[in-house]
């Protein structure tokens, strides 16, 4: 990645084999299993998101096609690539959730081989260990879905994994004029701009700056760079030509065009992203609380950084004095740790990545001209560039809950290589070594624990999931009653479902797991009628669906709607009145699980048979 020697050496210092290397693989390997074992099919939710994602690749590998059968939010890479794997190892859950735990190691080794010529091995290894503990398998909000091995978008995690790869292909191009590595960065930068449209503009910030940087650092080269980087653009538009082209097999060209552009679609219509739900996601409800919220945070942060570096300065004289020392230190340790525990340290992640971009532009511009130093600096720069632009997705409201697992994570990384290496770095050199030890140290055991709450919600949450849902290789876990009725309530909805005829279930607004479990087609194009898919799709569409191909069944489930600014589904001609009225002609009661679905208070879900 760089010509830095620290990544050279295979050997101790007194010329006997590096144990280092396999002793933190095997750290890795052990703790990624023993949190795979821990929660293992505890991850999705039963209702919410992920039966989406295991619903369309089943479709796909029996014929049917996205865009024209099956509409989607996001781009077309993901599907199609999970009915790869359906295809190749069967179709179930877990095919689907061993093949993300395989992507998810890919991701941790990206991590770690890229933080490593930046830094050192501790530094390294306690990104990659953080990113396993609080991005693969947390669970950190009511509904699971929110981690790597059952996201909730496979687009969120195939992207960033891509990206990931991205940067690597990107160093090794700059680094050693390889070609392949050029061709490879446009391949990668190709297909994340088929996942999500914020992945693609990470993406394409960071490969600006690599590419920028370059030209920089290679003066004698210019040239090549730039004739490197038109290949990198002409090979981006490889996967688009490819999908382009199956899709005009299928459909008309401008449709073809439309499904190639298929995670970009929504931005163009509709007002998803002005909704309720994503100002308040961003943060935007309430901008000027939430700005301030991020800058107290950041300067918190900054001052236990400048306390920090006083408690850890080496200081000459008695015994009592190093044990004051000793004591302040502890009480620092205290107080960083309370503050931690607050959960509030992460909302200041876009102030503390602006802050390492803007410091290691500068190292960058001071090193330019000596391109074994301003290497390593400029693959900071990048990694900063694509951590900020994910970011700007959340807004005012950062976090690593919710959809913070992915958009979050590079910036958590660039937080663990500021406060564990160039923040330390620059103490050394004005106090010396050990009192750089020192000072790191009392930085890390802060981060760890401001890390504790999140894996104690983990664990909190796993250990209620005892509800059995599906069967075989199928079965996950659901939360358990009285707060979480869905498992149960689902659990005796697929009971009912045995012993009903039916080849077609249509579910209303969310549960198409339903679909799946059961193995029965929904004649929906727009399987999840939740509003950022009424808003981009339309309710005309909806009853179109239902009117050319009514289903034998139709499974009402409730869906709390607050966060998007709605009503229960059906209850409001803004969402579903005419599709629940359309639904209620046509259509008479079966079986209700709960007490009063669809209604403000109630709970539980209704299933409905067509009128003969």
């Amino acid at each position: 990645m760089s010509d830095d020697p620290r990544v050279r050496p295979r050997t101790s210092a007194d010329g006997g084999v590096d144990l280092w290397p396999p002793l933190i693989f095997a750290v890795h390997a052990v703790l990624f299993v023993a949190l795979a074992a821990w929660t293992w099919r505890k991850w999705p939710d039963p209702l919410v998101d992920f039966g989406r994602e295991l619903y369309v690749p089943w479709q796909l590998t029996r014929g049917r096609v996205l865009y024209r059968d099956i509409f989607s939010l996001f781009g077309p890479l993901s599907p199609y690539v999970n009915a790869a794997w359906f295809r190749l190892f069967g179709v179930s859950l877990t095919t689907l959730v061993l093949c993300n735990l395989a992507i998810f190691a890919g991701v941790l080794a990206a991590v770690y081989r890229f933080v490593r010529p930046i830094a050192d091995r501790v530094t390294a290894a306690t990104a990659s260990l953080t990113t396993l503990l609080l991005f693969g398998f947390a669970h950190l909000v009511e509904i699971g879905n929110y981690n790597f091995a059952a996201p909730y978008s496979h687009e969120a995690t195939h992207g960033l994994a891509i990206g990931l790869l991205l940067m690597l292909c990107l160093a090794r191009g700059v680094t050693r004029h390889d070609r392949a590595s050029w061709a490879l960065s446009g391949i990668c930068l190709g297909l994340i701009a088929l996942t999500k449209p914020e992945i693609a503009v990470a993406a394409m910030a960071a490969t600006a700056i690599a590419v920028a940087g370059a030209f920089q650092i290679n003066l004698e080269h210019r040239r090549r760079i730039v004739t490197n980087a038109a290949l990198l653009v002409a090979c981006a538009t490889i996967p688009s030509i490819l999908f382009y082209v199956y899709f005009l097999g299928r459909m008309t060209s401008p449709q073809a065009a439309l499904a190639t552009a298929g995670a970009w679609a929504p931005l163009l219509r509709g007002h998803v992203a002005t909704s309720m739900f994503y100002l308040r996601g961003m943060g935007l409800d309430h901008p000027a609380a939430n700005a301030t919220r991020m800058l107290l945070t950041f300067v918190a942060f900054a001052l236990m950084v400048v306390v920090a570096a006083a408690v850890s300065r080496e200081r000459s004289g008695t015994g009592s004095s190093s044990l004051l020392q000793r004591l302040q230190q502890v009480a620092l340790l205290i107080v960083a740790v309370g503050f931690g525990q607050t959960g509030l340290v992460f909302y200041a992640l876009p102030l503390m990545v602006l802050a390492t971009l803007l410091w290691a532009s500068v190292l960058f511009y001071r090193a330019r001209f000596d391109r074994s130093r301003a290497t390593p600096v400029l693959w900071l720069v990048v990694w900063s560039t694509f951590a900020l632009a994910l970011l700007a997705k959340m807004g005012l409201n950062t976090r690593i809950v919710h959809y913070g697992f992915y958009l979050s994570l590079p910036a958590t990384v660039l937080t663990i290589v500021l406060i564990a290496w160039m923040l330390p770095r620059a103490y050394e050199s004005w106090q010396g070594a050990r009192a750089a030890r020192t000072f790191r140290a009392i930085l890390l055991i802060a981060f760890a624990g401001a890390i504790a709450p999140y894996l104690a919600i983990s664990v909190t949450r796993y250990r209620d999931k005892v509800v059995p849902i599906g069967s075989g290789g199928d079965l996950f876990y659901a939360s358990r009653p009285p707060e979480f009725w869905q498992g149960e309530a689902l659990q005796e909805t697929l009971s009912q479902l045995d012993r009903i005829s039916g080849s077609t279930i249509a579910v209303m607004p969310e549960g198409v797991m339903v679909n799946y479990l059961t193995r029965r087609e929904s004649p929906l194009r727009v399987v999840n009628l939740m509003p950022p898919e009424l808003m981009t799709f339309g309710e005309d569409e909806i009853v179109r669906s239902l009117e050319a191909a009514p289903p034998d069944l139709i499974l009402l489930v409730h869906i709390d709607m607050r966060e998007y600014g709605y009503p229960a589904f059906g209850s409001d001609r803004r969402y579903g009145e005419r599709t629940i009225r359309w639904v209620r002609a046509h259509y008479t009661e079966v079986r209700v699980v709960g007490t009063e679905p669809l209604s403000p208070a109630g709970f539980g879900l209704v299933l409905l048979k067509r009128l003969p």
